[in-house]
C-alpha cells in the first residue's frame, strides 16, 4: 500500500490553476461573442452620437446670412459651438426648450464658459422674428441663416436631416463631431462637453 506524498494536494491545486488559466479566457471570450451588447455598452462612454470621422466645415459657411451682427457672430471661431437648427416655419416650443437647455448647459460649465458659444441656424423660411425673444432674453445666443448647401452638408454629416430640438457639437477647428437627439438630457450633454474640455487644450 502506497502512502500519498505530502505534495500531492499541492500539485493538484497547481494543475487546477493551470487548467483555469487556460479555460477561463476562452469562456469569457465566447460569452462576450454571444452577447456583444455588453461590450458595446461598456465601450460607449459618451452620451451623444459620435460622428466618426468628424466632419470638417468652413467657418465662412456659417457667416453667409448673419442675423446677429457679423462681428459678434465670428466669436464662434476657435471655440466649441453648440449648434441648433430652427426648422422652416419658425421656432416652436421644442425649439425654445432646446435653446433654454443649451443656455443652462453653458452656464453649468462655470469657469469654462468662455470656451463655448451657442449658434442658432434659421433654415428655409424661418423668420428671424420668431427667435427675436430668445436673442433679447439671452444676448449670448448667436443667430444666422442656414443656406441650403450647409443644410445638406449637416444632413450628410449626421446621416439624418437636422430636426427640431436636435443639438450638434462643433469643435474649435470647425469639425462637427457629435449630435444629440431631440429631447436630449442636458446633463448627459454636459458630461460629454466637460470631458472634451478637460482633455483638450484648444478653444
Amino acid at each position: 500500500m502506497t502512502t500519498p506524498t505530502p505534495n500531492l494536494p499541492r500539485n493538484r491545486r497547481v494543475i487546477l490553476v493551470i487548467v483555469l488559466i487556460c479555460i477561463v479566457p476562452f469562456a469569457i471570450a465566447w460569452y462576450l461573442a454571444k452577447n456583444p451588447r455588453l461590450v458595446e455598452s461598456r465601450a460607449k462612454t459618451n452620451y451623444g452620437h459620435l460622428i466618426d470621422p468628424a466632419r470638417p466645415f468652413e467657418y465662412a459657411e456659417f457667416f453667409q446670412n448673419p442675423v446677429t451682427p457679423a462681428e459678434t457672430l465670428r466669436e464662434i471661431k476657435g471655440r466649441w459651438v453648440l449648434v441648433q437648427v430652427v426648422p422652416a416655419g419658425g421656432c416652436s416650443d421644442l425649439c425654445r426648450e432646446t435653446a433654454h437647455k443649451t443656455g443652462q448647459l453653458r452656464l453649468m460649465l462655470n469657469k469654462e464658459i468662455s470656451r463655448v458659444r451657442r449658434l442658432l441656424l434659421l433654415s428655409g423660411t424661418a423668420d428671424a422674428l420668431s427667435v427675436q425673444g430668445l436673442s433679447a432674453a439671452d444676448p449670448t445666443l448667436l443667430i444666422a441663416g442656414l443656406p441650403e448647401t450647409l443644410r445638406r452638408q449637416l444632413h450628410q454629416a449626421i446621416g439624418i436631416p437636422p430636426a427640431d430640438g436636435m443639438l450638434l457639437l462643433m469643435d474649435p477647428f470647425a469639425n462637427l463631431m457629435m449630435w444629440y437627439e431631440p429631447g436630449f438630457d442636458p446633463y448627459g450633454a454636459l458630461r460629454d462637453l466637460q470631458r472634451l474640455l478637460k482633455v483638450s487644450q484648444i478653444g
